[in-house]
């Protein structure tokens, strides 16, 4: 018997996860232009195919003043952002 916490659903706020395991950030470069990118999604995708959980990206900022490069994500206010079934996260 596999008594492990790791692959045990978890609370998290108002998900529920389907285990325990979740990607930390760690900058991947692929928001070119401050955008987000097919390859930014598909490398997220892949990881939560993977197994993770929930994956987290990096380097995100919420003004444009906070952009401190190339590749780093900008969000802008009103920015419709999706889940992975592809539906508006209000």
């Amino acid at each position: 018997m596999n008594n492990n916490l790791l692959f045990t659903e978890h609370k998290l706020g108002p998900i529920t996860l389907r285990n325990r395991a979740i990607r930390s950030a760690a900058f991947e470069n692929m928001a070119y232009g401050n955008k987000p990118s097919e390859d930014l999604y598909n490398y997220h995708t892949a990881v939560a195919r993977g197994g993770a959980a929930m994956t987290t990206v990096a380097y995100c900022s919420v003004t444009r003043s906070g952009v401190s490069f190339d590749g780093q994500l900008y969000i802008q206010r009103g920015a419709k952002l999706y889940n992975a079934q592809g539906q508006v996260v209000e």
